[in-house]
């Protein structure tokens, strides 16, 4: 029997290993953002119906479910159109760095939504991660497809940030139906698209969907929603960044993507940002809480 412990170290890595190959095959499939996301919805939400009917688990239609599932499948819809956008008219490493920007995200996120005023190692962060979105694009002009997919992407980001705060506030849920429910209310943002629709895909085409809707949505998605749910955000937040190397190198070693060094120096500034500012917040809420204990 694996430790729980080790357990969740597992799932964790073999949910980051193939969500890394997910922005490579979306970029070197033909199939355009809209046919890869239904695809990838309708594959992922047959394949959990069958593994609840396996385990004899009955989804339970609770409205306090209903609703909490209907705003997870909204924010998830719009963080994968927005970051399957992003990559197309890009690459995939200008689509994972962006989206990798959450981190910066959940700064403004706590300022919004918790009061919770930026602090100077905040504005640091921000700064230092715009610098490094400057090394990366080309120029300002949303003219230029580098410079517009990275601003999609970022858009991305920030949606992206607001799933595992999500997730946690619906943790009497069980995993399983989060999952079912999540990629069912995603479907219909992408059913407005049904126009945009082309199945005329080649054998390598339908062999990167098939790629994008068993392993990079079904399995990494659901373990990954195991593994955010009981870990904290922090944690997930910072070994979500194992993802952009391995994106990184693949992409340029199988679509030849080129690698320059102020996209490398860029990209590390950004990871680099993301990562001070998500250590920060967990040290200094840390210490509130000490201290709190310490009035007591």
């Amino acid at each position: 029997m694996k430790s729980p412990d080790l357990r969740i170290t597992v799932e964790a890595a073999i949910s980051l290993i193939l969500m890394a190959g997910v922005p490579v095959f979306i970029k070197f499939t033909n199939a355009n953002s809209y046919t890869i996301g239904i695809v990838r919805l309708l594959m992922a939400t047959f394949l959990i119906i069958l593994l609840l009917a396996y385990k004899k688990e009955r989804p339970t239609f609770k409205i306090a479910y209903i609703k909490k599932l209907v705003i997870i499948g909204i924010v998830f819809s719009i963080h994968w159109v927005t970051y399957f956008i992003s990559i197309k008219i890009s690459t995939a490493s200008i689509g994972i760095l962006g989206a990798s920007t959450y981190g910066i995200h959940l700064i403004f996120l706590g300022w919004i939504f918790l009061k919770a005023k930026p602090r100077i190692i905040d504005i640091f962060t921000i700064a230092f991660a715009f610098w490094g979105t400057y090394l990366i694009i080309p120029e300002f002009s949303l003219k230029n497809n580098i410079t517009l997919g990275l601003a999609i992407s970022i858009v991305s980001g920030m949606f992206f940030a607001m799933l595992p705060i999500l997730h946690q506030k619906s943790q009497f849920i069980p995993g399983t139906q989060r999952a079912l429910g999540q990629f069912i209310f995603a479907i219909p943002l992408f059913l407005l698209f049904i126009p945009q629709y082309d199945f005329n895909l080649n054998k390598a085409d339908w062999y990167s969907l098939l790629y994008l809707g068993i392993f990079g949505t079904f399995i990494s998605h659901s373990l990954w929603i195991n593994v955010s749910t009981k870990l904290n955000t922090t944690v997930t937040s910072l070994i979500f960044y194992i993802i952009i190397p391995i994106t990184m190198t693949v992409s340029y070693f199988w679509l030849g993507e080129e690698m320059k060094f102020n996209k490398l120096l860029g990209a590390l500034m950004i990871v680099s940002a993301n990562i001070i500012g998500i250590l920060s917040r967990f040290y200094s809420r840390r210490n509130k809480l000490a201290t709190k204990a310490e009035n007591l």
